[in-house]
This record gives C-alpha cells, structure tokens and sequence, in this order.
C-alpha cells in the first residue's frame, strides 16, 4: 500500500487533499495547531514542531510519496516577519527535501504562481521567477533547491485557486459571493489577472501526479485569464446578484502594503498534455462549488 505523507493538512488544499485522497492508499496527516478532519477515511496524525521531533516521526513513517502544501502562506505577514517566513517556507522545505532524498521519496511542492513579477503574463515552466515579495522569494528559493537536489519531484505552482471551504477559512471567491448575498459592496481589483483554478480540479491533479513519472516544474491552473472583478460578474450573473455591488478598482490606488504582481496568467498547455484531469473555466467551476 502507497504511504502518503501531507504536510498542512489542515489548510484550505490540504483538507480537500485529504477529502479526495484515493483509498487505496495509506494517509498521515501533518498540521501545525489544527487537526485535519478525516471525512471518515482512515488516516494517522502528528502535530507539526521546529524542532527534532516532525524530522524523526517521517523518517520513521518512511513515506512514498510526501504532498507538502506547509507553509506561511500570507504575503502581508512573510513582509512583516521575514526571518520567520524564511524559516517555515524555505528551510524547512530544504530540510523536508534532504530527508525526502534520503528515504528515496517523491516529492511534490506545492509553490505558487507569484513567483513572477507578473509584467507579461502567460507565463510558461521555462520562464524565470522573479519575485516581488518575501513569500515569493522563499518559494522561488525553495523550488530552486528542489529542482537541483531532488531528481524525484514536482514542482507545482497552482494558480489561485477557489471552492468551497471545508474548514471554516474560506477562500476568496466564498468571500465575495457571501458579501454579495448580504448586499454589501466589494472592492474588485480590474488591474490584477490570474487563471484560476477550481480547488477540485488542482486536487485531482496532485493526485495523479503521486503516480505519475513527471518531474520538474509544472503550472496547474484554469484555461481562462481573469481579474477579480470579473470574477464578481460571472457570480452575480450566476446566482442572479446585484453587479452594482461590484466596486470595480486598480490595486495600484489602493496603497497595498506589499508590491504583487499584476499579471501572473499562467500557461497549463504542458500539464493538459501530460494528464487526464481536466481543467474546468470559472463560470462552470464557480458553479460546482457553489450551486445554482
């Protein structure tokens, strides 16, 4: 039987990782102060700790395959606490690759699409990160590491991803369409594009990868570029909602506190060449997460 290993498991991908996780294999489950729920599955548990002790528990779980979605993953508070976002998003990954190395294990790392600074947009595996932020540049770091000490791993960069919660943290789609349905105006950037992904869509993806030979770099998003505000649009036109309630805004006039990047549309032609998952647009996605 296949030992999986996820690390932040309680996390918004890590819950719907465990949710959809085959049953075929053997599940643990890594999280830092949450507990993951089990959906019913059988799964082992353990906390996550700096100190000696997550190291020695996965050496002797001894993992196949380790998911590791860990991470601190707001960029506001990796600007404000830089030497702690360096330790949790680029040398504990470091570590958990070494170790990952060492027992033979496959790794996938989940990165991220602001690696780039986001001036052209469309960007394929093959085009060099550069990073706006401290979050982006530990995780640019990271797969830096990855891809030249570990022959056996992927890694991901999902672009932003949304669904439905499981957890109670919701993502920003159920944000704005909560805020929608109690009449409330909402700010929607115009300026900021990305192709994002259904939640569903990326887990499925991840777990065809745990059994696929691909190594290397792999962009894993949605077939349409958007902004956020039309995102706004494609929810009102869906649940029948106010779209005056959209305040349509350039992020720029917004003095956000940390540079982002404004276009990091990313190009999914090599993972729609290599795997069976499909990768559904935002209107029929937004859909099946939330119901019409």
């Amino acid at each position: 039987m296949l030992k999986v290993l996820i690390t932040g498991s309680s996390g918004f991908l890590g819950q719907h990782l465990i949710k959809f996780a085959p049953e075929s294999l053997h599940l643990t489950a890594h999280y830092f102060r949450n507990p993951p729920h089990d959906f019913g599955r059988q799964m082992d548990l353990f906390p996550a700790d700096f100190g000696e002790t997550p190291w020695k528990k996965i050496q002797e779980l001894h993992p196949d395959v380790i998911i590791h979605t860990a991470a601190m993953a707001s960029i506001d508070a990796c600007e404000e606490q830089k030497v702690l976002a360096r330790e949790i998003n680029y040398q504990a990954t470091c570590q958990l690759a070494s170790l990952s190395v060492a027992m033979e294990s496959r790794l996938i790392f989940i990165s991220s699409d602001v690696v780039f600074d986001g001036k052209k947009g469309n960007y394929k595996e093959d085009d060099p990160p550069c990073p706006l932020n401290v979050y982006a540049e530990t995780k640019r770091d990271s797969e830096k590491f990855i891809l030249q000490n570990h022959s056996n791993a992927v890694v991901i960069r999902p672009a932003l991803f949304y669904g439905l919660a499981l957890n109670g943290r919701r993502s920003f789609t159920e944000i704005m369409l909560t805020q929608l349905r109690a009449a409330k105006n909402v700010v929607t950037f115009t300026d900021q594009y990305r192709t994002p992904i259904f939640i569903n869509d990326l887990v499925e993806a991840i777990w065809e990868l745990v059994n696929h030979k691909y190594c290397g770099i792999l962009h894993l998003g949605g077939p349409q570029k958007v902004n956020r505000y039309e995102m706004g649009l494609m929810l009102c036109e869906i649940f029948k909602l106010d779209k005056n309630l959209l305040n349509p805004a350039k992020s720029a006039g917004n003095q956000m506190k940390v540079p982002r990047p404004l276009d990091c549309s990313l190009d999914i032609s090599r993972a729609e060449s290599i795997l069976e998952t499909g990768f559904v647009d935002c209107q029929s996605g937004l859909r099946k997460a939330y119901g019409t």
